[in-house]
């Protein structure tokens, strides 16, 4: 009883914050929290408290294989939203992901995944165009938004993590632990903010996800560390 209330409470509840913090804060730092580790942290001690270290580990290794997506994702949509509508640059970026996915999953070793998920990231930033000169006024969220965002991510957050913890159980821990760290709350931020507050503003969100990412992959980098140190010792 206590991990099923573990699973449906943890991760909306880190959404929630993640949401507050970021809507008193603006786009950057909205997308800084966004390329934190809100999904793949409780999954792993969800993974931890179920099926022990070994299970962990292997799924602590699909989450850095994940950020490989999540590099691509906000790597293309960031490109592309100034260029294209919002549902062609998310079915674009998502495209680009899913192909970014099937590498990841093909890399057995989880050091050379982190050094392609890096070596993307950084290739990402470094080439980043400048963004454009500001138009003298703010775009601002509508209302009717405000009211139904923060609820949509903490639904998506929570049925990402059961999904995911699911998808563990029949697939198998490594696969569950792709699925937890997938960019799905990024994707549902991407395409309402740039509907709702233009191009830039999703760019900059894009911009910001992906200097996060570095952060969360030494995070999971740790953490795997640490319990196939764990598996090894017993």
């Amino acid at each position: 009883m206590e991990i099923l209330l573990l699973r449906t409470a943890l991760a909306p509840s880190l959404v929630l914050l993640v949401s507050v913090v970021a809507r008193r804060s603006g786009p950057r730092r909205s997308g800084l929290l966004l390329g934190a580790p809100t999904t793949s942290g409780p999954f792993l001690a969800l993974m931890w408290l179920n099926g022990g270290s070994q299970a962990a580990a292997r799924a602590a290794h699909g989450n850095v294989a994940a950020q490989l997506i999540v590099a691509a994702f906000c790597l293309v949509y960031g490109r592309l939203a100034p260029v294209l509508r919002p549902a062609r640059t998310l079915t674009a970026a998502l495209v680009c992901a899913a192909g970014a996915g099937l590498l990841a999953a093909m890399c057995a070793n989880v050091w050379l995944t982190a050094a392609l998920g890096l070596a993307v990231i950084f290739a990402g930033l470094r080439t980043w165009p400048a963004p454009a000169p500001a138009s003298g006024h703010t775009d601002r969220q509508p209302d009717h938004a405000r009211r139904w965002d923060i609820p949509v991510r903490m639904a998506v957050s929570a049925t990402t993590v059961l999904l995911a913890v699911h998808a563990a159980d029949a697939l198998g821990s490594f696969a569950g632990g792709i699925l937890a760290a997938l960019p799905v709350l990024l994707a549902v931020m991407a395409l309402s903010t740039h509907r709702s507050t233009g191009a830039a503003t999703a760019a900059a969100m894009m911009r910001a996800a992906l200097t996060a990412t570095p952060c969360t992959l030494g995070f999971l980098l740790m953490i795997y560390t640490a319990l196939a140190a764990s598996v090894t010792r017993s």
